[in-house]
């Protein structure tokens, strides 16, 4: 039996979802896929912004010729150099830091008719991005960033296949959080090996295809009228021979998308690399999990809740079902997160925010460990643009906080807008509180600083 906690949280998301399904109101329109909503705060935090090949601002068209082809190619591209200083203290000691950040996106996109497209994108980062095997082992001064085809097949099959950064679910502030307190300090808990940083994103899987890019991928996608049926298959080289490929060697991953009354319900779910497979190193437990969005008077409602896999072979989900939801032991981890998002734009000044509630039981904790049930914990985002007599100020805060662990971070920022052509002035700081001294050598972190950032689209 799993505690009653649980069930009350269970009997909301039933409730919630009773509540989602039926209403059918006047609606203000669903939001665009494509909205970003840092744009709002315009760097007032210093959240990653996502590379978006097909909606660059600015380009140049160009007609190649190929024998007797004529291919049209746009080439866009984004440029962003961060400079500043930085002061630093930790616990008792501080200490004064330089920043310095430059990255540019190069994007080319043909398309010779509606049936194929061939696009791309080459990254510079300096300094270099800190995950190198992200890089392909490419240099940082320029690298392929992404390259892959879009094929339409008999005007209702999309196809698409290569080098492709692929965002799947609708969270937003947790979809790049990481919890060190969610991971196993020494092994993972379904694995005899080290916790490698695959292991680690396990503590924050709301986007199960969060590696994407680094594989060779391909994708289908069948759209029948409202609902989407997409599948994808992933397999990562470099690790060993790659002269022939199992199925045991490769990811694969799927979701169904069915839209009832102006309501998204999406199942989904992945299977990594087999342990029995030439690439057991890249195995993890399989997950599985289930989408709910709405959006109701213009309010962005969502929830998602995905269940890990255990490979141990004496458990079977199938006991899941039949306890009607008594014996989770099938799980590893049941990460449930629920969000709210609204933005108003109507009339300056713009204001908007955005609030995330995640919760993660472990059926089976290793309690020797200090492993829990339960952990809770949730964010917040919010700001304010275009303030002044030039509409250039925008003011953000976000506070990520752990319920159980009592620890966070609160980010403050202010920003300026065109202090100087292309230049944006942007002050911040961030205070990182109840941190393990062990682990970090330090509880208590205050980062306070200020710096330029110029930006071009071209």
């Amino acid at each position: 039996m799993f505690p009653l906690s649980l069930r009350k949280i269970l009997c909301i998301i039933i409730v919630f979802s009773l509540f989602f399904l039926p209403i059918v109101a006047q609606e203000e329109g669903e939001l665009d896929d494509d909205d970003d909503f840092s744009s709002l705060f315009d760097g007032a935090s210093d959240v990653s912004e996502p590379v978006i090949t097909e909606d660059a601002s600015a380009g140049t068209n160009y007609d190649v010729t190929l024998g007797s082809l004529k291919f049209p190619i746009e080439l866009s591209g984004k440029m962003n150099a961060e400079l500043g200083l930085a002061w630093v203290k930790k616990n008792h000691e501080h200490d004064g830091a330089g920043y310095f950040d430059f990255k540019n996106y190069i994007y080319f996109i043909t398309r010779p008719d509606k049936y194929i497209a061939l696009k791309g994108t080459v990254k510079t980062a300096l300094p270099e991005d800190d995950d190198e095997e992200a890089r392909d082992n490419q240099s940082n001064y320029l690298y392929v960033y992404e390259v892959y085809f879009d094929y339409l097949m008999f005007d209702r099959i999309y196809i698409t296949a290569g080098k492709k950064k692929t965002v799947w679910g609708n969270i937003r502030l947790f979809a790049d959080y990481y919890d060190d307190s969610l991971v196993d300090s020494e092994t993972d808990s379904d694995s005899d090996t080290d916790v490698t940083d695959d292991n680690k994103m396990d503590a924050q899987f709301t986007n199960i295809l969060y590696d994407s890019r680094e594989h060779l991928l391909g994708i289908v996608k069948i759209p029948l009228g409202n609902h989407t049926f997409t599948g994808v298959a992933m397999y990562k080289t470099g690790y060993g021979s790659d002269d022939a490929v199992g199925t045991k060697e490769m990811s694969f991953a799927g979701s169904a998308e069915f839209v009832f009354f102006n309501t998204s319900i999406n199942f989904f779910g992945r299977r990594f690399p087999m342990k029995d497979g030439a690439k057991s190193e890249l195995h993890q437990p399989s997950i599985i999990g289930l989408e709910l969005k709405r959006t109701i008077l213009g309010f962005d409602l969502y929830g998602q809740g995905l269940g890990r896999v255990s490979d141990d072979e004496t458990k079977s989900l199938k006991d899941c079902f039949t306890s009607k939801f008594d014996d989770l032991s099938s799980f590893t981890r049941i990460i449930s997160t629920a969000g709210i998002y609204r933005m108003w734009t109507d009339r300056a000044p713009y204001f908007g925010f955005n609030f995330e509630f995640q919760n993660i039981y472990r059926p089976e904790p290793n309690l020797a460990a200090g492993e829990k049930y339960f952990t809770n914990r949730f964010a917040l985002y919010c700001g304010i643009a275009k303030l002044g007599p030039n509409k250039d100020l925008s003011i953000g805060v976000q506070w990520n906080h752990n319920i159980d662990e009592h620890a966070g971070f609160i980010k403050p920022g202010i920003s300026v807008a065109r202090i100087l052509p292309h230049c944006d002035w942007r002050i911040g700081a961030k205070y990182e509180y109840g941190l393990d001294e062990a682990q970090n050598g330090y509880t208590k972190k205050l980062t306070v600083g200020t710096y330029i950032t110029i930006s071009m689209d071209y």
